[in-house]
Protein backbone atom coordinates (compact mmCIF):
# COMPACT_ATOMS: atom_id res chain seq x y z
CA UNK A 1 0.00 0.00 0.00
CA UNK A 2 1.05 3.56 -1.44
CA UNK A 3 1.97 5.52 2.23
CA UNK A 4 1.64 8.55 0.76
CA UNK A 5 -1.83 7.63 -0.55
CA UNK A 6 -2.83 6.76 3.18
CA UNK A 7 -1.42 10.23 3.89
CA UNK A 8 -2.84 12.15 1.67
CA UNK A 9 -6.50 10.58 2.66
CA UNK A 10 -6.25 11.13 6.15
CA UNK A 11 -5.04 14.83 5.09
CA UNK A 12 -8.56 15.32 3.13
CA UNK A 13 -10.62 13.55 5.58
CA UNK A 14 -8.64 15.92 8.35
CA UNK A 15 -10.00 19.05 6.17
CA UNK A 16 -13.58 19.14 7.57
CA UNK A 17 -14.47 18.23 11.10
CA UNK A 18 -17.44 16.28 10.18
CA UNK A 19 -15.67 13.39 9.61
CA UNK A 20 -13.79 13.29 12.99
CA UNK A 21 -17.60 12.86 14.44
CA UNK A 22 -18.57 10.15 11.46
CA UNK A 23 -15.30 8.34 11.95
CA UNK A 24 -15.64 8.39 16.10
CA UNK A 25 -18.61 6.15 15.05
CA UNK A 26 -17.28 4.25 12.65
CA UNK A 27 -14.85 3.32 15.14
CA UNK A 28 -17.19 2.11 17.67
CA UNK A 29 -18.92 0.40 15.30
CA UNK A 30 -15.71 -1.57 14.39
CA UNK A 31 -14.78 -2.38 17.37
CA UNK A 32 -18.32 -3.51 18.69
CA UNK A 33 -18.51 -5.63 15.38
CA UNK A 34 -15.06 -6.81 14.82
CA UNK A 35 -15.58 -6.02 11.42
CA UNK A 36 -16.88 -3.64 8.76
CA UNK A 37 -20.74 -3.47 8.83
CA UNK A 38 -23.81 -2.21 10.51
CA UNK A 39 -24.45 1.63 10.18
CA UNK A 40 -24.21 5.10 12.14
CA UNK A 41 -26.88 7.44 12.35
CA UNK A 42 -26.94 11.30 10.69
CA UNK A 43 -30.00 12.40 11.78
CA UNK A 44 -28.45 15.10 14.20
CA UNK A 45 -26.07 16.08 12.16
CA UNK A 46 -26.09 19.68 10.72
CA UNK A 47 -26.86 20.97 7.23
CA UNK A 48 -23.26 22.39 7.24
CA UNK A 49 -22.40 18.88 8.01
CA UNK A 50 -24.62 16.56 5.47
CA UNK A 51 -23.53 19.02 2.89
CA UNK A 52 -19.72 18.25 3.59
CA UNK A 53 -20.67 14.52 3.77
CA UNK A 54 -22.87 15.02 0.48
CA UNK A 55 -19.67 16.18 -1.54
CA UNK A 56 -17.62 12.40 -0.98
CA UNK A 57 -20.86 10.20 -1.48
CA UNK A 58 -22.17 12.88 -4.68
CA UNK A 59 -25.35 13.15 -2.32
CA UNK A 60 -27.34 11.53 0.05
CA UNK A 61 -30.63 11.65 -0.82
CA UNK A 62 -32.28 12.38 2.52
CA UNK A 63 -30.70 9.03 4.08
CA UNK A 64 -31.02 9.09 7.92
CA UNK A 65 -28.16 6.54 8.26
CA UNK A 66 -24.38 5.57 6.65
CA UNK A 67 -23.56 2.25 6.47
CA UNK A 68 -19.91 1.09 6.55
CA UNK A 69 -19.98 -1.01 3.90
CA UNK A 70 -21.38 1.81 1.72
CA UNK A 71 -18.81 4.28 2.69
CA UNK A 72 -16.20 1.51 2.08
CA UNK A 73 -17.40 0.35 -1.29
CA UNK A 74 -17.84 4.72 -2.25
CA UNK A 75 -14.07 4.78 -1.03
CA UNK A 76 -13.32 2.59 -3.57
CA UNK A 77 -14.52 5.03 -6.42
CA UNK A 78 -12.27 7.84 -5.37
CA UNK A 79 -8.70 8.29 -6.04
CA UNK A 80 -7.98 6.53 -1.92
CA UNK A 81 -9.28 3.31 -3.76
CA UNK A 82 -7.49 -0.26 -2.15
CA UNK A 83 -7.64 1.71 0.66
CA UNK A 84 -9.57 -0.27 3.33
CA UNK A 85 -12.00 1.57 5.63
CA UNK A 86 -10.35 0.02 8.83
CA UNK A 87 -6.83 0.73 7.43
CA UNK A 88 -7.86 4.44 6.97
CA UNK A 89 -9.69 4.70 10.28
CA UNK A 90 -6.44 3.51 12.05
CA UNK A 91 -4.27 5.77 10.27
CA UNK A 92 -7.08 8.76 11.09
CA UNK A 93 -6.57 7.90 14.26
CA UNK A 94 -3.01 6.90 14.66
CA UNK A 95 -3.51 3.65 16.00
CA UNK A 96 -4.78 0.36 15.54
CA UNK A 97 -8.60 -0.53 15.38
CA UNK A 98 -9.30 -3.75 18.04
CA UNK A 99 -12.73 -5.28 18.28
CA UNK A 100 -14.12 -5.61 21.64
CA UNK A 101 -13.69 -9.35 21.60
CA UNK A 102 -10.15 -9.38 20.78
CA UNK A 103 -9.15 -6.76 23.64
CA UNK A 104 -11.10 -8.99 26.15
CA UNK A 105 -9.94 -11.78 24.85
CA UNK A 106 -6.18 -10.19 25.41
CA UNK A 107 -7.02 -8.75 28.73
CA UNK A 108 -7.84 -12.53 30.21
CA UNK A 109 -4.70 -14.47 28.87
CA UNK A 110 -3.48 -11.41 30.79
CA UNK A 111 -5.60 -12.12 33.76
CA UNK A 112 -4.75 -15.82 33.89
CA UNK A 113 -1.20 -15.18 33.54
CA UNK A 114 -1.00 -13.17 36.04
CA UNK A 115 -2.62 -15.77 38.31
CA UNK A 116 -0.31 -18.30 37.60
CA UNK A 117 2.76 -15.40 38.51
CA UNK A 118 1.58 -15.01 41.44
CA UNK A 119 0.76 -18.48 42.29
CA UNK A 120 5.04 -19.07 41.61
CA UNK A 121 5.73 -16.01 43.38
CA UNK A 122 3.58 -16.97 46.66
CA UNK A 123 3.17 -20.89 47.00
CA UNK A 124 1.25 -20.06 49.78
CA UNK A 125 -1.49 -18.77 47.24
CA UNK A 126 -1.41 -21.26 44.61
CA UNK A 127 -4.42 -23.34 44.99
CA UNK A 128 -6.45 -19.84 45.83
CA UNK A 129 -4.93 -18.31 42.56
CA UNK A 130 -6.38 -21.34 41.09
CA UNK A 131 -9.83 -21.01 42.48
CA UNK A 132 -9.61 -17.01 42.04
CA UNK A 133 -9.12 -18.05 37.83
CA UNK A 134 -12.91 -20.12 37.84
CA UNK A 135 -13.66 -16.74 37.85
CA UNK A 136 -16.64 -17.59 40.22
CA UNK A 137 -19.45 -14.13 41.00
CA UNK A 138 -17.39 -14.48 44.62
CA UNK A 139 -14.34 -13.62 43.07
CA UNK A 140 -15.11 -10.65 40.67
CA UNK A 141 -14.12 -8.00 42.36
CA UNK A 142 -10.47 -9.36 42.75
CA UNK A 143 -10.39 -10.22 39.07
CA UNK A 144 -11.38 -6.54 38.27
CA UNK A 145 -7.92 -5.47 40.18
CA UNK A 146 -6.25 -8.22 39.51
CA UNK A 147 -3.86 -6.33 36.90
CA UNK A 148 -3.13 -3.35 38.90
CA UNK A 149 -0.15 -2.69 40.89
CA UNK A 150 -2.22 -2.02 43.72
CA UNK A 151 -3.29 -5.48 43.72
CA UNK A 152 0.48 -6.86 43.21
CA UNK A 153 1.31 -5.09 46.62
CA UNK A 154 -2.03 -6.70 48.08
CA UNK A 155 -1.49 -9.90 46.96
CA UNK A 156 2.02 -9.92 48.63
CA UNK A 157 0.93 -8.88 51.35
CA UNK A 158 -1.45 -11.12 51.38
CA UNK A 159 0.86 -14.13 51.00
CA UNK A 160 3.01 -12.80 53.94
CA UNK A 161 -0.40 -12.82 55.75
CA UNK A 162 -0.87 -16.60 55.36
CA UNK A 163 2.43 -17.53 55.88
CA UNK A 164 2.48 -15.74 59.72
CA UNK A 165 -1.58 -16.81 61.04
CA UNK A 166 -1.15 -16.64 64.67
CA UNK A 167 -1.07 -19.97 66.64
CA UNK A 168 -2.69 -18.16 69.50
CA UNK A 169 -4.89 -15.29 70.03
CA UNK A 170 -3.81 -12.17 68.56
CA UNK A 171 -5.92 -9.13 68.07
CA UNK A 172 -6.24 -8.07 63.96
CA UNK A 173 -4.01 -4.43 64.90
CA UNK A 174 -1.41 -6.48 66.27
CA UNK A 175 -1.42 -9.23 64.01
CA UNK A 176 -1.55 -6.51 61.18
CA UNK A 177 1.44 -4.66 62.65
CA UNK A 178 3.39 -7.69 62.95
CA UNK A 179 2.68 -8.76 59.40
CA UNK A 180 3.18 -5.34 57.76
CA UNK A 181 4.55 -2.80 60.11
CA UNK A 182 1.41 -1.50 60.30
CA UNK A 183 -1.92 -1.77 62.65
CA UNK A 184 -4.05 -0.99 59.87
CA UNK A 185 -2.69 -2.60 57.11
CA UNK A 186 -6.08 -5.10 56.99
CA UNK A 187 -8.54 -2.52 58.67
CA UNK A 188 -11.40 -4.32 57.15
CA UNK A 189 -13.00 -1.20 55.30
CA UNK A 190 -10.09 -1.66 52.89
CA UNK A 191 -8.79 -3.94 50.24
CA UNK A 192 -6.48 -5.50 52.11
CA UNK A 193 -8.86 -6.34 54.46
CA UNK A 194 -11.42 -7.43 52.23
CA UNK A 195 -8.99 -9.95 50.33
CA UNK A 196 -7.68 -11.76 54.33
CA UNK A 197 -11.38 -12.32 54.56
CA UNK A 198 -12.16 -14.02 51.15
CA UNK A 199 -8.74 -16.01 51.54
CA UNK A 200 -9.62 -17.28 54.65
CA UNK A 201 -13.22 -18.63 54.12
CA UNK A 202 -11.82 -19.73 51.25
CA UNK A 203 -8.92 -21.88 53.69
CA UNK A 204 -11.72 -22.51 55.82
CA UNK A 205 -14.62 -23.54 52.77
CA UNK A 206 -12.43 -23.97 49.70
CA UNK A 207 -14.87 -21.48 48.08
CA UNK A 208 -18.20 -18.86 47.77
CA UNK A 209 -19.25 -15.81 48.89
CA UNK A 210 -17.40 -14.65 52.32
CA UNK A 211 -19.11 -13.55 55.02
CA UNK A 212 -20.48 -10.13 55.49
CA UNK A 213 -21.65 -9.53 59.10
CA UNK A 214 -19.81 -8.34 61.47
CA UNK A 215 -20.20 -11.47 64.14
CA UNK A 216 -20.07 -13.82 60.98
CA UNK A 217 -16.16 -12.14 59.92
CA UNK A 218 -15.49 -12.05 63.70
CA UNK A 219 -16.44 -15.58 63.69
CA UNK A 220 -14.46 -16.36 60.74
CA UNK A 221 -11.90 -14.89 61.98
CA UNK A 222 -11.56 -16.30 65.05
CA UNK A 223 -11.14 -19.63 62.82
CA UNK A 224 -8.06 -18.42 62.33
CA UNK A 225 -7.31 -17.44 65.66
CA UNK A 226 -7.61 -13.42 65.16
CA UNK A 227 -9.80 -11.32 67.22
CA UNK A 228 -10.92 -8.82 66.00
CA UNK A 229 -13.40 -7.21 69.13
CA UNK A 230 -12.59 -9.12 72.11
CA UNK A 231 -13.79 -6.59 74.89
CA UNK A 232 -16.95 -4.92 73.63
CA UNK A 233 -18.10 -7.85 72.19
CA UNK A 234 -19.75 -9.63 75.23
CA UNK A 235 -22.52 -11.55 76.48
CA UNK A 236 -24.86 -11.43 79.63
CA UNK A 237 -26.03 -14.42 81.66
CA UNK A 238 -26.86 -15.73 85.10
CA UNK A 239 -26.71 -19.03 86.88
CA UNK A 240 -23.80 -20.35 84.19
CA UNK A 241 -20.59 -22.02 85.18
CA UNK A 242 -17.88 -22.17 83.00
CA UNK A 243 -14.72 -24.05 83.38
CA UNK A 244 -11.44 -23.74 82.96
CA UNK A 245 -8.48 -26.90 82.68
CA UNK A 246 -10.80 -29.04 84.27
CA UNK A 247 -12.17 -26.82 87.20
CA UNK A 248 -14.76 -24.28 87.85
CA UNK A 249 -13.67 -20.94 87.19
CA UNK A 250 -13.61 -18.63 90.51
CA UNK A 251 -15.86 -15.96 88.89
CA UNK A 252 -18.48 -17.72 87.31
CA UNK A 253 -18.60 -19.83 90.84
CA UNK A 254 -18.63 -16.71 92.46
CA UNK A 255 -21.93 -14.69 90.40
CA UNK A 256 -23.91 -17.86 91.04
CA UNK A 257 -23.46 -17.55 94.51
CA UNK A 258 -24.62 -14.13 94.79
CA UNK A 259 -27.00 -14.60 92.23
CA UNK A 260 -25.30 -11.91 89.74
CA UNK A 261 -26.06 -11.34 86.27
CA UNK A 262 -22.44 -11.11 84.47
CA UNK A 263 -21.91 -9.25 81.59
CA UNK A 264 -19.04 -11.70 79.73
CA UNK A 265 -16.71 -10.21 77.24
CA UNK A 266 -15.27 -12.82 74.66
CA UNK A 267 -11.96 -12.31 75.92
CA UNK A 268 -12.84 -14.26 79.07
CA UNK A 269 -14.57 -17.03 77.00
CA UNK A 270 -12.09 -17.43 74.77
CA UNK A 271 -10.33 -18.77 77.98
CA UNK A 272 -13.40 -21.16 78.96
CA UNK A 273 -13.08 -24.53 78.00
CA UNK A 274 -17.13 -25.88 78.82
CA UNK A 275 -20.16 -23.96 80.63
CA UNK A 276 -23.00 -25.87 82.12
CA UNK A 277 -26.45 -24.38 84.03
CA UNK A 278 -25.53 -23.89 87.77
CA UNK A 279 -28.96 -26.18 88.31
CA UNK A 280 -30.61 -28.84 85.70
CA UNK A 281 -29.62 -29.25 82.04
CA UNK A 282 -31.32 -26.33 80.74
CA UNK A 283 -30.59 -22.73 79.87
CA UNK A 284 -33.13 -19.95 78.52
CA UNK A 285 -31.88 -17.87 75.76
CA UNK A 286 -33.48 -14.11 75.75
CA UNK A 287 -33.18 -11.81 73.14
CA UNK A 288 -34.53 -8.99 75.00
CA UNK A 289 -32.13 -7.10 77.89
CA UNK A 290 -35.23 -5.86 79.67
CA UNK A 291 -37.33 -9.02 79.41
CA UNK A 292 -34.04 -10.95 80.94
CA UNK A 293 -33.21 -8.55 83.70
CA UNK A 294 -37.20 -9.00 84.89
CA UNK A 295 -37.20 -12.29 84.71
CA UNK A 296 -34.21 -12.68 87.10
CA UNK A 297 -36.12 -10.40 89.30
CA UNK A 298 -38.73 -13.31 89.18
CA UNK A 299 -36.43 -16.13 89.48
CA UNK A 300 -33.26 -15.50 90.75
CA UNK A 301 -32.05 -19.08 90.40
CA UNK A 302 -33.16 -19.64 86.59
CA UNK A 303 -29.99 -20.20 84.37
CA UNK A 304 -30.44 -17.38 81.52
CA UNK A 305 -28.05 -15.73 78.56
CA UNK A 306 -29.17 -12.48 77.00
CA UNK A 307 -27.68 -12.14 73.23
CA UNK A 308 -28.94 -8.29 73.80
CA UNK A 309 -30.41 -8.16 70.18
CA UNK A 310 -28.37 -9.91 66.74
CA UNK A 311 -26.27 -12.65 67.85
CA UNK A 312 -22.56 -11.48 69.13
CA UNK A 313 -19.59 -13.43 68.41
CA UNK A 314 -19.25 -13.49 72.33
CA UNK A 315 -22.68 -15.12 72.68
CA UNK A 316 -22.28 -17.53 70.07
CA UNK A 317 -19.29 -18.99 71.70
CA UNK A 318 -21.09 -19.15 75.09
CA UNK A 319 -23.88 -21.18 73.26
CA UNK A 320 -21.47 -23.34 71.81
CA UNK A 321 -20.10 -23.95 74.89
CA UNK A 322 -23.18 -25.12 76.53
CA UNK A 323 -23.60 -27.70 73.33
CA UNK A 324 -20.87 -29.25 73.05
CA UNK A 325 -21.18 -29.75 77.01
CA UNK A 326 -24.09 -31.49 76.55
CA UNK A 327 -26.63 -29.36 77.36
CA UNK A 328 -30.22 -27.90 75.86
CA UNK A 329 -30.78 -24.48 74.70
CA UNK A 330 -34.55 -22.31 74.84
CA UNK A 331 -34.55 -19.88 72.53
CA UNK A 332 -37.31 -17.02 73.08
CA UNK A 333 -37.45 -13.80 70.60
CA UNK A 334 -39.83 -11.09 68.84
CA UNK A 335 -42.61 -12.23 66.82
CA UNK A 336 -41.06 -10.16 63.68
CA UNK A 337 -38.77 -10.94 60.40
CA UNK A 338 -36.16 -10.52 62.22
CA UNK A 339 -36.57 -12.54 65.51
CA UNK A 340 -38.13 -15.47 63.78
CA UNK A 341 -34.77 -14.94 61.22
CA UNK A 342 -32.48 -15.25 64.75
CA UNK A 343 -34.32 -18.29 66.19
CA UNK A 344 -33.75 -19.85 62.90
CA UNK A 345 -30.22 -19.00 62.81
CA UNK A 346 -29.34 -20.88 65.36
CA UNK A 347 -32.28 -23.70 65.25
CA UNK A 348 -29.74 -24.46 62.03
CA UNK A 349 -26.42 -23.90 63.95
CA UNK A 350 -27.23 -26.51 66.43
CA UNK A 351 -29.96 -29.13 64.88
CA UNK A 352 -31.71 -31.03 67.30
CA UNK A 353 -30.35 -28.84 70.44
CA UNK A 354 -32.37 -25.87 70.07
CA UNK A 355 -36.04 -25.63 70.96
CA UNK A 356 -38.23 -22.28 70.77
CA UNK A 357 -39.54 -20.98 73.99
CA UNK A 358 -43.32 -19.53 73.60
CA UNK A 359 -42.51 -18.81 69.66
CA UNK A 360 -45.36 -20.59 68.40
CA UNK A 361 -48.84 -19.37 66.71
CA UNK A 362 -50.67 -19.34 71.25
CA UNK A 363 -47.71 -17.38 72.10
CA UNK A 364 -47.63 -15.28 69.12
CA UNK A 365 -51.15 -14.27 69.44
CA UNK A 366 -51.09 -13.40 73.29
CA UNK A 367 -48.25 -10.95 72.38
CA UNK A 368 -49.72 -9.15 69.30
CA UNK A 369 -49.39 -5.94 69.40
CA UNK A 370 -50.62 -2.68 66.92
CA UNK A 371 -48.05 -2.62 65.04
CA UNK A 372 -47.71 -3.51 61.76
CA UNK A 373 -45.23 -5.67 59.84
CA UNK A 374 -45.59 -4.00 56.13
CA UNK A 375 -42.94 -4.45 53.99
CA UNK A 376 -41.03 -6.36 56.70
CA UNK A 377 -43.49 -9.51 55.99
CA UNK A 378 -41.78 -10.03 52.83
CA UNK A 379 -38.85 -10.75 54.90
CA UNK A 380 -40.38 -14.02 56.33
CA UNK A 381 -40.07 -15.52 52.44
CA UNK A 382 -36.56 -16.36 52.67
CA UNK A 383 -37.20 -18.17 56.22
CA UNK A 384 -37.61 -22.15 55.71
CA UNK A 385 -36.92 -23.98 58.42
CA UNK A 386 -40.15 -26.54 58.89
CA UNK A 387 -39.97 -25.22 62.59
CA UNK A 388 -41.71 -22.15 62.07
CA UNK A 389 -43.51 -22.46 59.03
CA UNK A 390 -47.20 -22.37 61.03
CA UNK A 391 -45.88 -19.33 62.78
CA UNK A 392 -44.84 -17.75 59.53
CA UNK A 393 -48.41 -18.42 58.29
CA UNK A 394 -50.52 -16.85 61.09
CA UNK A 395 -47.64 -13.48 61.03
CA UNK A 396 -48.39 -13.64 57.38
CA UNK A 397 -52.61 -13.53 58.18
CA UNK A 398 -52.41 -11.21 60.88
CA UNK A 399 -49.79 -8.76 59.29
CA UNK A 400 -48.88 -7.57 63.24
CA UNK A 401 -45.48 -8.28 65.26
CA UNK A 402 -45.56 -9.44 68.25
CA UNK A 403 -42.63 -8.61 71.27
CA UNK A 404 -41.71 -11.05 74.27
CA UNK A 405 -42.31 -8.38 76.86
CA UNK A 406 -46.50 -9.27 76.63
CA UNK A 407 -44.98 -12.71 77.35
CA UNK A 408 -42.83 -12.03 80.65
CA UNK A 409 -45.76 -13.35 83.33
CA UNK A 410 -46.34 -16.59 81.66
CA UNK A 411 -42.47 -16.62 81.00
CA UNK A 412 -41.56 -16.24 84.87
CA UNK A 413 -44.09 -18.48 85.73
CA UNK A 414 -43.11 -21.48 83.52
CA UNK A 415 -39.60 -21.18 85.03
CA UNK A 416 -40.74 -20.70 88.66
CA UNK A 417 -41.58 -24.35 88.33
CA UNK A 418 -38.57 -25.76 87.77
CA UNK A 419 -36.52 -23.24 89.92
Amino acid sequence: MNEEMIREAVRYFRSNSVYLKLFGEFRKKLESLGRTGGTVNIESYSAEELEALALFFGGLRKKKTISLIAFDKRLQETKFAGIGLPELLEAYFGEPIRSKKSVREEKREQEEAKLEELGIVHPVLASYCDYLGKRTADAQWIIRLLLTDDFTRSARLLADAANALPETYERLPMFSQRVSGNPHSFDLSGMNGKLLIHFLHFRLHGGGAPPSGTEEVNELLLQFRILRDDISNFVSFANLLGNRDGAVHPVWQAAVETESAVNMPLRELLTIDGARPAVGSDVYVIENSGVFSSLLDAVPAAPLVCTHGQFKLAGLRLLDLLMESGYHIYYAGDFDPEGVAMAVRLLERHPGRVQLWRMDAESYAAAQSPVELGDRLKKLDSITHPDVQELLLTMRKTGKAGYQEALLERMADELKEKY
